[in-house]
């Protein structure tokens, strides 16, 4: 009777292998692809590539990215945990002062579980001549100063100095209060001399625990500086702020000012 029961489990394994063959791991299918077709610009420059694994079950595949010039990338791995595609990413940074590459590629070589190569993913690059430009800067800077009591709250809160030059902002400058109530900053721009106008405000936090910092003005409200070759700095253009405060329990919905 045991012998007859071994046998039959026996015939039924082998039915059940022969009905449900298990799959060998395996590359299904692997593609690459290029982030520029071409590029015709300053060199050197960096194509980026974006490959796709694809397998049948769990497993762990190694593969290699190669390139057209012969050489080739360290051997690399990737784990599934089941069947699937997964992306991977190379670079190629090429290119001199000048010349031309046409249909340079990258592609994947898959080593294992089976050997598979990707299609071919082709760019071109032309390479321009760089004409150096000196770049100048021209500065505008100085210091937002206030005073009074519990000047220290400020500590830490920030205020934004812009240089404006018509209707448009050209830089910006985020900085803080010191505990002695000074902000300072310092605004830059390239190759622009010319006639702005400087202006600060706030910098909200959100959520106040027990009261709120008020920013009233800033005297004067906005500066003009004038940026010149001759004179490309103009430093100790200074604002004095006037602030206040007020508990959460004043019953005040609205505040005409902002407040911190």
């Amino acid at each position: 009777m045991r012998a007859k029961t071994v046998v039959f489990i026996a015939l039924f394994i082998a039915a059940s292998a022969a009905a449900f063959p298990i799959q060998a791991f395996k590359v299904t299918g692997v593609s690459a692809s290029v982030s520029e077709r071409e590029y015709r610009g300053f060199c050197p420059h960096r194509f980026e590539f974006t490959g796709r694994i694809t397998v049948n079950r769990e497993g762990t595949v190694r593969f290699r990215w190669l390139r057209s010039d012969g050489s080739a990338n360290a051997e690399e791995t990737l784990a599934f945990t089941e069947a699937g595609t997964k992306t991977v990413s190379t670079y190629w940074q090429l290119g001199g002062i000048m010349g031309t590459y046409r249909d340079r590629w990258m592609r994947i070589e898959i080593l294992a579980p089976n050997s598979l190569l990707s299609n071919p993913a082709v760019f071109d690059l032309e390479c321009l001549p760089q004409v150096r430009m000196e770049r100048k800067a021209y500065r505008v800077s100085g210091r937002i100063i206030t005073g009074g009591q519990h000047v220290e709250w400020l500590e830490g809160l920030q205020l934004k100095a812009r240089l404006i030059s018509g209707t448009r902002t050209v830089s910006t400058c985020t900085a803080a209060f010191n505990r002695d109530g000074v902000c300072s900053y310092s605004l830059v721009v390239f190759n622009a001399p010319g006639s702005y106008r400087v202006t600060v405000e706030p910098v909200h936090p959100t959520d106040p625990d027990q009261f709120y910092l008020c920013f009233d003005s800033v005297d004067p409200a906005f500066i003009i500086v004038t940026l010149s070759e001759e004179a490309p700095e103009a430093a100790g253009q200074n604002f004095d702020l006037t602030w206040s405060w007020r508990h959460l329990d004043m019953g005040e919905d609205h505040f005409d000012s902002p407040c911190w």
